[in-house]
């Protein structure tokens, strides 16, 4: 299988973290091509530290990731000769696992596009800070229009809508398939929903109008909308079942997964993987402040408050300590 990975990346400092390296030492490893795309560029003493098969380019910084995969495609221009194309992020500290376990699995040969996570909210859609897609879609039409019309855009929520989304649409209207390779168990999913309805009671701010529209519409018992990436992150201790944690949850812990206990664990049983992640939320901490519509209530008091959400995070301690 040839296989072709293209990522975007960012870092306020120009600096190659450590964790950064070991995912680029991974996918060059297991890939034959890996484009990076930067809105940030690197210092010269970490630009030589790149693995020897990565390219570099470095743009201006506006559009968000998606407009970094679009400038990767468009730089590599052949993507359709490759039987495999994963587009990344820098998001996360992994994948724990080899990247051809990944694109190689029966979750993707299931499937057309296939993200490491599927969001069934906003009418269900791959989540895309790390996607694979086959030789079929990249060669497709659908897949070549939507990054030929892509337009830059300047807000979060209309990259998530028009393009996280809308890339989703895209290739589904195309007649493609969508799936993803962490397939949660029906408890899970009962222990992701508690976990939503906890953020909703207890993180929202409900003076925010787009949360109010976005998350305090009426539940919908099974309608699934929680964020996958975050709801099921303590799976990265299962066996890598999820084989890698976003930054987002140890930053802000919004489903209270109890993120340091989290992070403590990772870096106790996969410690080369996790070796520099402290130092970094640490340093880049005043980079990320809480989102707006959001509040940071301290979790310990709210645990104090309800058992039932006590009970738990409890409940999904022992589950971790278990595994």
């Amino acid at each position: 299988m040839s296989l072709l990975v293209v990522m975007a990346h960012f870092d306020f400092e120009r600096r190659l973290r450590e964790h950064t390296l070991r995912t680029l030492e991974a996918l060059s490893a297991d890939s034959d091509r890996v484009v990076v795309v930067s809105t940030s560029g690197l210092r010269e003493q970490d630009l030589a530290r790149l693995p020897p098969r990565v390219e570099f380019i470095a743009r201006a910084n506006y559009g968000y990731d998606f407009y970094s995969y679009k400038w990767a495609l468009d730089a590599v221009g052949n993507f359709g000769d490759f039987d495999r194309l994963v587009i990344c992020n820098d998001s996360f500290v992994g994948p724990l696992v080899p990247l051809r376990d990944v694109v190689d699995s029966t979750q993707a040969r299931s499937c057309d596009l296939m993200g490491m996570t599927y969001s069934h909210h906003h009418g269900g859609h791959v989540q895309s800070f790390f996607m694979s897609v086959n030789s079929h879609v990249a060669r497709s039409r659908a897949f070549r229009r939507f990054w030929q019309d892509m337009e830059p855009v300047t807000n979060r929520m209309d990259v998530i809508h028009k393009y996280e989304i809308g890339f989703s649409r895209a290739i589904e209207n195309a007649g493609f398939t969508l799936g993803s390779y962490f397939q949660p168990s029906e408890e899970e999913e009962v222990l992701a929903q508690d976990r939503y309805l906890w953020f909703r009671e207890h993180r929202i701010d409900a003076t925010y109008p787009d949360k109010v529209l976005a998350e305090l519409h009426p539940f919908v018992p099974g309608s699934k909308p929680w964020n996958p990436a975050v709801a099921y992150a303590d799976r990265v201790l299962d066996n890598n079942r999820l084989p890698l944690l976003k930054f987002d949850t140890l930053r802000f812990d919004p489903y209270e997964l109890g993120s340091r206990r989290l992070l403590t664990a990772c870096e106790e049983r996969k410690p080369e993987a996790f070796r520099g992640v402290s130092s970094f939320l640490e340093a880049t901490k005043s980079r990320y402040p809480f989102r707006r519509g959001e509040v940071n209530r301290p979790a310990s008091e709210e645990k104090q408050q309800s058992q039932a959400v006590g009970y738990l995070l409890d409940r999904a301690t022992t589950r971790n300590e278990g595994c």
